[in-house]
């Protein structure tokens, strides 16, 4: 089967990549990947709390461990993550730069692999009709929340400023240019650690969202693959704005420790 893997440039993007490899072995996979996730750093829709998140995600791990990491030189020994440029070096793996699928060169570019099926984790931009239309076997999207209650972004942030006891990924398709809102193939839940970080409880999603794609991979493979659930009711919510920001903070929750960086991060060294 040939996958087309739309993904993003942060750290939970590239862990969940590294988790689906097993599952990707039987199948012909070119991952696409988009710069961001919303709104530009430093514009009026991105508060401060948003920036620390970003540079969390995205800063630390992907503009500067990985281009170490790459530039070292470092052979795959099977047991570490590797980064985006290094799936491409050890794996062979194609790896390209995909910041809008329904833009005429994205579409060019998703018509060119011809993927039988279409995967999004994290990706950057809302995939339209033409795209859509593309995969025999559909589009499925893993949604870091738990559908219909939490559609949007930062699902896991909602939760855990509503005092959720559990947060959880939603594995479903997309049928239409609307945001979340396709049939459920299945979900994936795992406690709040009140502990942690922002960071970390997005971060632990991941493990158990790539067995649910393996599975589900699995049996559309052999032909068995449902339509999923329909979703009914649920609430949308866009991007947190500085009050929601702070009332996460007034409830006890940090965007990022330490300790979060050093436990992933050293993923992707030698072992």
């Amino acid at each position: 089967m040939k996958i087309l893997y739309c993904t993003n440039a942060d750290i939970e993007s590239s862990v969940a990549l590294n988790l689906l490899l097993p599952a990707f072995a039987r199948h012909e996979v070119c991952v696409a990947i988009s710069p961001r996730i919303g709104p530009a750093s430093g514009s009026a829709s991105d508060p401060a709390p948003r920036r620390e998140l970003r540079v969390a995600e995205q800063t630390l791990a992907i503009e500067l461990l990985f281009p170490l990491i790459e530039k070292a030189g470092l052979p795959d020994d099977g047991r570490r993550f590797l980064t985006f440029g290094e799936l491409e070096r050890h794996r062979g793996i194609r790896v390209a730069s995909l910041p809008n699928a329904n833009s005429a060169e994205g579409l060019a570019f998703v018509r060119g692999f011809a993927p039988d099926l279409m995967l999004s984790v994290r990706y950057g931009s809302i995939f339209r009709a033409e795209c859509i239309a593309v995969p025999a076997l559909g589009v499925l999207n893993l949604h870091a929340g738990l559908l219909p209650t939490y559609r949007g972004v930062i699902a896991a942030f909602r939760a855990l400023k509503n005092g959720d006891r559990e947060i959880g990924c939603t594995l479903h398709y997309i049928t239409d240019g609307s945001i979340d809102t396709g049939p459920v193939v299945g979900t994936h839940r795992i406690p709040v650690d009140p502990a942690r970080s922002l960071l970390w409880h997005l971060l632990q999603l991941y493990p158990g969202a790539a067995a649910l794609i393996g599975e589900t991979l699995v049996r559309i493979g052999r032909g068995e693959a449902s339509t999923g659930v329909a979703q009914v009711g649920g609430s949308y919510y866009s991007y947190p704005s500085e009050v929601d920001w702070q009332d996460f903070a007034r409830r006890g929750w940090r965007i990022a420790d330490p300790s979060d960086f050093a436990a992933t991060w050293r993923r992707y060294l030698p072992t």
